[in-house]
């Protein structure tokens, strides 16, 4: 029988798990770097600005509506520039994506060099945070849209969007 207090030992994983996360660890250091250069963070786009012809978001582009994750690009970029303030602007929960990113980011890189399971728990927490985030970014999410169109500008934008237009051409408006 093991003492409570043991840890058990790393279980190994496949080369193909190893492969799976050092490109896991690659893209999201590749995000981290992106966001790290050198942009000024005044000039990025209001979040819920009419029209999406500056966005790379297909939600955003079709209707004009934001998605519910819509800022956190810029929220990210904002972080790498050491703007906190304004990360939380863009997007009130962008910097706990950044965190939790980042920790996947570590932990992927550890499995793919060491060859082994890593951070294990840290895993679960973050799966079990899973609970929380998803209702807080609806949570975010509904009040956003209702202070956008609460103000106009969402009618605006829907008017402005492509998917309006089609709709309007296909019902002979």
């Amino acid at each position: 029988m093991s003492e409570p207090n043991e840890v058990a030992p790393a279980r190994s994983v496949s080369r193909d798990d190893r492969i799976f996360h050092g490109l896991a660890a690659a893209a999201l250091a590749a995000m981290v770097i992106a966001c790290l250069w050198p942009v000024d963070v005044s000039a990025l786009p209001a979040t819920f600005s009419v029209g999406g012809g500056d966005t790379i978001c297909l939600l955003r582009r079709l209707t004009g509506m934001p998605c519910p994750t819509c800022g956190v690009t810029r929220s990210f970029r904002a972080l790498g520039q050491g703007a906190l303030a304004a990360a939380v602007r863009f997007h009130p929960l962008g910097p706990v994506y950044f965190a939790m990113l980042a920790v996947v980011m570590v932990r992927s890189a550890g499995i793919a060099v060491r060859g082994r399971q890593w951070l294990d728990r840290t895993a679960r927490v973050m799966v079990r945070s899973l609970v929380l985030l998803v209702p807080a970014t609806l949570l975010v999410y509904a009040v956003r849209m209702w202070l956008f169109f609460a103000s106009g500008t969402g009618a605006a934008a829907w008017g402005a969007s492509l998917l309006a237009r089609v709709l309007e051409v296909l019902g002979g408006g």
